[in-house]
């Protein structure tokens, strides 16, 4: 790990802080950008903390040719809290991994919030590796693959057909690479209700998927994208305007409307209840799952469990494996999965893991908007 905080009660703070975990070594530290640079060609971090000030001008220096030169080298940035709503769209373009939001105040409680709140992406990203082909045709390992071999023990079925199949036996979405949107096959049963989970290169992702939906969408759409407090609703805003449908982020109590998209917002998960006055968003602060929060597990699991056969999920770029088990449950419910190809994806972690088990189909970024409005529109339609 290598700190760049311009700080010195902060840069020596956060040193000292992830140095005590037995799983992070602090091998150096630089005050910019710019000195960090011949650093990481001496030390070759695996990880690189970066603070940055509402220009970001020297962060993006260095993340730029990270991403160049370093493109293993994981890349944490802590930026302003308050800053530009663009400031994340920027770090994350630039090549950013995780963007955290920095308390304001050099005390010792502010200080050890932040090192908390820097600790988990720091851990979720874990060490550099390299994506190779499963041997064994597909299994996804590690956490999520054991997760899965849980569900699969407790009963669920080895194939991906649903456990509540539709009344054709064929699997809502080819588990294979999609066809043209053009021709995906319609099926029996209704969606109501689309789920989107993104991380890493989440708000540029949206920002090309969104504005293509049309305005009359006829569906709510919850989404989770990994942020930080505060950043979130300017994401929202940022999208409201360039899209047709409305975006906000989510409050307790939300009305789940057809044509509208909720965001949750940082540092809260959030879920859907049904009263008899209809569908509503609950926020809570519920324990990190995959070390986030919000979470996309948590939102699928909770859609799946009010809506069941009738979700439509959308699993977009990101690193980790976030959204994996929640894929899983929406489709053993019976529902849907599209997810992002790999040739379109900024990271392709969270997508990965449902393709590869068969569960979801793998679509280009470009035809995602396309492929949700005709598997919605083509399964209302019987």
């Amino acid at each position: 790990m290598l700190v760049v905080e311009a700080d010195v009660h902060v840069r020596q703070g956060l040193s000292r802080l992830l140095g005590l975990h037995a799983g992070i070594e602090v091998i150096g530290a630089a005050i910019s950008g710019r000195t960090a640079i011949p650093k990481v060609a001496s030390y070759r971090p695996d990880c690189v903390l970066l603070g940055v000030d509402e220009t970001a001008i020297d962060g993006l220096e260095l993340l730029q040719h990270l991403q160049q030169s370093h493109a293993d080298t994981r890349r944490v940035v802590l930026a302003p809290t308050g800053a530009a709503p663009d400031l994340v769209q920027r770090l994350t373009q630039a090549g950013a991994n995780e963007v955290v939001a920095r308390p304001t105040g050099p005390n010792d409680a502010a200080m050890e919030r932040l090192g908390h709140d820097v600790l988990a992406p720091i851990l979720r990203l874990g060490r550099p590796t390299r994506p190779a082909a499963p041997a064994d045709g597909g299994a996804v390992r590690g956490p999520a693959g054991q997760a899965v071999a849980a569900i699969l023990a407790a009963g669920s079925p080895a194939s991906p057909t649903p456990v509540a199949p539709p009344a054709a036996s064929a699997s809502p979405l080819a588990p294979t690479q999609a066809p043209p949107p053009s021709v995906l096959p319609r099926q029996p049963g209704r969606i109501q209700v689309v789920g989107i989970g993104v991380s890493t290169g989440g708000p540029k992702a949206l920002g090309e998927l969104l504005p293509r939906l049309p305005a009359d969408f006829p569906l709510p759409i919850l989404l989770v994208q990994h942020m930080p407090p505060k950043f979130t609703k300017s994401l929202a805003e940022s999208l409201d305007r360039a899209c047709k449908l409305r975006v906000a982020e989510a409050s307790d109590g939300d009305r789940i409307e057809r044509g509208r998209i909720l965001i949750a917002p940082g540092g809260h998960h959030m879920k859907v209840v049904r009263t008899e006055l209809g569908e509503f968003v609950r926020l809570t602060d519920d324990p990190p799952q995959c070390s986030c929060r919000p979470s996309v597990d948590y939102l699928f699991r909770s859609l799946a469990e009010i809506y069941g056969r009738s979700v439509l999920g959308v699993v977009l770029t990101g690193m980790g494996e976030d959204g994996w088990i929640g894929s899983r449950v929406i489709h053993a419910a019976g529902g849907r999965i599209l997810a992002q190809d790999q040739a379109t994806a900024t990271v392709w972690g969270m997508p990965r893991g449902p393709i590869e088990a068969g569960i979801a189909t793998a679509m280009p970024l470009e035809h995602m908007a396309d492929a949700i409005v005709q598997v919605v529109r083509g399964a209302a339609c019987n």
